[in-house]
């Protein structure tokens, strides 16, 4: 009976080093991620609405030390939590920019890559930013946009606009940024996250 028991535990042992370390609830969508913006070293790159900095981050690691990482923020104590996050990490080549309603805060002509994870839904001037944006990213580079459709049963966003939840209609997202110098290079509709998630990757019109 002990040898029996002794076996199923070395069994249940191997099983359990054979899978591995479970995986980051962020994993299942960065390996996307980083094809979307398509990250190499070397690469300028935005995460704007950084958060608590995850995706600045992983942008970091994987544009290396040849590369930079633009994290900005409108909430300056978040920006302080990235920063100290980031000084763990022992990341060098991110900086964070302190941002506003109506303005990334970018410098012109930055970006190789802007990512917007769940973020423009939240934006109270989404015209001003969109110009903001439009003037951080080169030519040809891709923006990239996560988004969800109208959630009615998320908390409500005060001074966004009226888009029937919290949220953003992909058609309307496109809409949009297509009215502002902006085209869709592609469209992902089976994004993973909570809500009903997509991915729009635009870039800047040749005339703009």
């Amino acid at each position: 009976m002990r040898t029996n028991l002794r076996r199923a535990a070395v069994l249940a042992v191997a099983l359990l080093l054979s899978v591995g370390p479970s995986a980051h609830p962020l994993d299942s969508e960065a390996e996307r991620i980083v094809a979307a913006l398509g990250l190499r070293p070397g690469l300028r790159v935005a995460d704007v609405g950084t958060g608590n900095g995850d995706w600045a981050e992983r942008i970091g690691r994987e544009v290396g030390e040849t590369g930079h990482v633009y994290a900005t923020e409108v909430d300056r104590d978040k920006l302080q939590t990235v920063d100290a996050r980031l000084k763990e990490a022992g990341l060098k080549n991110v900086t964070t920019i302190l941002g506003t309603q109506e303005d990334t805060g970018l410098p012109p002509g930055c970006c190789d890559a802007i990512l917007l994870r769940m973020v423009y839904h939240h934006f109270t001037d989404p015209a001003r930013m969109r110009v903001s944006l439009r003037s951080a990213l080169r030519r040809g580079a891709p923006l990239v946009v996560i988004d969800t459709e109208p959630q009615k049963n998320w908390r409500r966003l005060e001074g966004v606009p009226d888009r029937g939840g919290h949220g953003i209609k992909q058609e309307d997202l496109v809409r949009e940024m297509t009215a502002d110098g902006f085209e869709v290079v592609a469209r992902h509709d089976d994004w993973p996250g909570d809500g009903a998630r997509y991915c729009v990757v635009f870039r800047r019109t040749n005339g703009s």
